[in-house]
């Protein structure tokens, strides 16, 4: 399962403030999206992978907040809430990139 930040955003339903330099609503839509997904699948009986679609330099504050939220999930868990994460900065210089990365 892909969350796209606008996806995320209008899981978490479309009245809900999404400032930007915060994206709010994307990060718990994000959050909530990826509890529902480990909730579910095992009702299905399948494995699952809960991922974030790209996420470019302006949607930073969207993927700090995924990242916070994988944080506190292992520290209870053992495991991050999500498989995997998108960080796509090819749009930005490669020495930028790279620092951002870090």
């Amino acid at each position: 399962i892909q969350f796209s930040e606008g996806g995320s955003a209008f899981f978490a339903g479309k009245s809900l403030p999404n400032d930007k330099g915060k994206l709010q609503a994307s990060i718990l839509g994000a959050v909530c999206g990826a509890h529902y997904v480990r909730q579910v699948a095992p009702a299905y009986g399948i494995p699952v992978i809960v991922h974030s679609d790209h996420c470019a330099k302006k949607l930073l504050p969207w993927f700090d907040g995924m990242l916070e939220a994988d944080e506190a999930f292992f520290k209870s868990h053992g495991e991050s809430l999500f498989t995997s994460h998108m960080l796509d900065l090819s749009e930005e210089p490669d020495v930028e990139n790279i620092d951002i990365c870090k």
